[in-house]
């Protein structure tokens, strides 16, 4: 049996517990998630071919199961659910998970404000002809065209 005290001093009270040598928590203020306001992240999210044709199937159906999107697309499912990380944090998708599935779909909301936002960073104020007037209105709304 071990002495309660040796545990104690040792191990209680040394340069292990001394919360002046811890590095802070990271608690709730940290963010899975970057601002929106963030576009590198966004398109770094969709800068790899598997990642693509992610999207290209999620645009075809409302939603997946990631062992769905794993068989179409030919990688292991730890190799998706990695794939699937890096599309949620650039906002490119939603999961939720019902039992032990989990069922994806594209954030659709998401993708639209960061397009407007890059379409924004393409305006050259005062110059004819620019990107956004080539546009119809309802493309930089983000509503469907008709």
């Amino acid at each position: 049996m071990h002495n309660a005290s040796f545990i104690y001093f040792s191990f209680m009270k040394g340069d292990v517990m001394d919360p002046g040598r811890r590095p802070a928590r990271l608690g709730p203020q940290r963010r899975l998630v970057p601002p929106p306001t963030e576009l590198s992240v966004h398109f770094e999210g969709l800068a790899h071919p598997t990642r693509l044709t992610i999207v290209e199937r999620l645009a075809a159906a409302a939603e997946m199961r990631v062992s769905e999107l794993a068989e179409l697309c030919k990688v292991s499912q730890p190799r998706m659910s990695w794939h699937l990380r890096i599309l949620r944090r650039a906002q490119v998708i939603r999961t939720r998970r019902e039992g032990r599935e989990v069922f994806c779909r594209l954030d659709r909301d998401a993708i639209s404000a960061h397009m407007r936002s890059f379409m924004r960073l393409m305006v050259v104020k005062g110059s004819e002809g620019d990107l956004l007037s080539d546009l119809a209105p309802t493309q930089l709304s983000g509503e469907p065209a008709q």
